[in-house]
């Protein structure tokens, strides 16, 4: 058993076979990490992949694979890694478009589209430090 598993296991409380908002987050503190509850809503957004507001086993693997690779752990390195799907480094106009549409930001696609494209995204794409900013300053927002 890895220890994706181990954890999913330990934290799946009532046994439902996915992890609640509380149970991902207790995870995570166990981890060590800094998140707060607001930052553990905006995750399970982004890697609920299937909208259903919790995350199943494949989900929350996913979530583990990044926070294992990164270095500096923090909600918008997570988001990076996981927005950036080919793995090159940035994130390009699609990818943005999928984790905007991911954490349910409210605008047309048009205009994410455009914003993207103003941030670099269909040229070399928007880089680390671009991207984080950019959740940063939206968190409030979210």
């Amino acid at each position: 058993m890895d220890f994706a598993e181990q954890m999913f296991k330990k934290y799946d409380q009532d046994k439902s076979g996915s992890l609640q908002m509380q149970e991902v987050y207790d995870c995570l503190q166990s981890l060590g990490t800094k998140f707060s509850q607001k930052d553990i809503q905006i995750i399970v957004q982004a890697f609920d992949d299937n909208k259903n507001g919790v995350l199943d086993y494949n989900e929350f693997e996913q979530l583990v694979y990044i926070l294992q690779n990164i270095n500096n752990i923090s909600i918008e390195s997570v988001l990076f890694y996981k927005a950036d799907s080919d793995k090159n480094g940035v994130i390009d106009v699609n990818e943005f478009m999928n984790i905007m549409k991911s954490l349910q930001v409210q605008m047309p696609d048009e205009k994410l589209k455009n914003f993207a494209i103003q941030m670099g995204a269909a040229t070399d794409g928007i880089g680390f430090e671009n991207f984080t900013n950019l959740i940063t300053k939206m968190k409030v927002l979210m």
